[in-house]
């Protein structure tokens, strides 16, 4: 008996999703494609931002070209239309030099042989996918800390401890297994008071022996990653470069 593959999701399906048109079981079964593509998840995210950045900016009641009062104010504050994801392709096809081309030759693009290469990627497209939700963030619990990081640590190879983040005022939410690179990764998510969230990816390569900290910033989302002992690690949230620092060193020290 052979397992159905799931239904493929087209770039017009997934402007759908970003704009929240999709059927609820559909919307799902988009959602689960996504933890499995973390390029494309990338692209909805920046989707998704280019819709928060519009809406922004034209919440403001903009001048009159002619220069003779306000103009008329329109409601942006409603689902994002039709109209406006064109919009926002067209601005997507701008700032990133072409999205649509991305999507389309995503599946013959050559996956980075080198874990640095692919690390901030995938640790930014789970946060994004990830730590919005609400009811299913995580596939085991923080109360269930111990058969957490059994799980993941055999799944990925070498024996896992998940950081104590308390003294950053951060508490362990608990992980799932992610796919990075072919192999199985995993990922730690903790939250603060204020509702913030963070992820931390972590998955084996040998290949690479040892990276110093290095950053990358996009689309709000920051992420500080390193390679220690043929294991990779990252971080991400939407949190600034200090915080992120002192959190991604406190877990530095502890692995």
């Amino acid at each position: 008996m052979t397992t159905r593959e799931p239904d493929p999701v087209s770039e017009d399906e997934l402007h759908a999703f970003v704009d929240g048109e999709l059927a609820p079981e559909r919307a799902r079964a988009v959602e689960a494609w996504l933890a499995r593509n973390p390029e494309a998840a990338a692209a909805v995210a920046e989707w998704r931002s280019q819709n928060a950045a519009l809406r922004q900016l034209f919440a403001a009641e903009p001048a009159r070209r002619d220069g003779l009062g306000p103009a008329p104010r329109r409601d942006w504050t409603a689902p994002p239309s039709s109209r406006l994801r064109n919009v926002v392709a067209a601005l997507v096809l701008v700032l990133a030099g072409g999205t649509a081309g991305w999507f389309a030759n995503a599946a013959l693009a050559p996956v980075p042989a080198g874990l640095a290469e692919t690390l901030p990627q995938a640790s930014r497209a789970n946060y994004l996918v990830y730590s919005g939700e609400v009811r299913h963030p995580v596939e085991v619990g923080a109360e269930e800390e111990d058969h957490l990081v059994g799980w993941l640590g055999k799944r990925i190879g070498r024996e896992l401890t998940a950081p104590d983040l308390g003294a950053h005022g951060f508490s362990l939410v608990g992980g799932r297994l992610v796919p990075f690179a072919g192999k199985p990764g995993a990922m730690l998510m903790y939250e603060n008071g204020d509702g913030e969230r963070l992820t931390v990816l972590i998955a084996a390569n040998g290949a690479h022996s040892g990276t110093n900290f290095r950053f990358e910033q996009a689309g709000g989302v920051g992420t500080f990653y390193w390679i220690d002992d043929g294991h990779g690690y990252a971080l991400s949230g939407a949190l600034s470069r200090d915080r992120l620092l002192r959190l991604a060193t406190a877990i530095h020290h502890q692995q």
